[in-house]
C-alpha cells in the first residue's frame, strides 16, 4: 500500500527541493551591489515619474470593468447550453423537446440584451468629460 504513495512523495520532495534550490541559487548568484536612490526608484518605461502610483481613477473605469466581467461570465454560461443543444441525445433526455431548450436560451439572451440596453440608456459607456 505504501508503494502507491511513493511517486507522490517523490514529487513532493522534488518540488520542495526545486523551489528551495531556485531561491538559494538566485541568492548566491545574484548581484549584491550598493543601494542608492537611483537604484531604488521604480522604473517607468524609461520615463521620469510624474505622479504618485496611487492616483485616483474615474469610477467609469471600474463600472466598465465590472460590466465586462458580468457580460463575459454570462456568455460563458452559453457554452454548456450549446454543447447540450448540439448533442440531440442529451437534449432529449433532459427535456421533452429541444424547443424548450431553445426557448430557455432565447430567454437568457433576451435578459442579457435587456441588461445591455439598460446600460446604454444610462450612458455608462459614454466617455465624455463631465467637467
Amino acid at each position: 500500500m505504501a508503494d502507491s504513495y511513493l511517486p507522490v512523495l517523490f514529487m513532493l520532495v522534488f518540488g520542495i527541493l526545486f523551489a528551495v534550490g531556485g531561491l538559494v541559487g538566485s541568492w548566491m548568484l545574484g548581484q549584491r551591489g550598493r543601494q542608492n536612490k537611483v537604484k531604488n526608484t521604480p522604473y517607468e518605461c524609461g520615463m521620469p515619474i510624474r505622479s504618485e502610483a496611487h492616483s485616483r481613477f474615474s469610477v467609469k473605469f471600474y463600472i466598465v470593468a465590472m460590466l465586462f466581467i458580468v457580460f463575459d461570465v454570462e456568455v460563458v454560461f452559453m457554452f454548456p447550453w450549446a454543447v447540450a443543444y448540439g448533442n440531440a441525445d442529451v437534449a432529449r433526455a433532459s427535456f421533452p423537446g429541444t424547443g424548450l431548450l431553445l426557448a430557455e436560451a432565447a430567454a437568457f439572451v433576451l435578459v442579457l440584451f435587456l441588461g445591455w440596453v439598460y446600460v446604454v440608456k444610462k450612458g455608462v459607456l459614454e466617455w465624455q468629460n463631465d467637467g
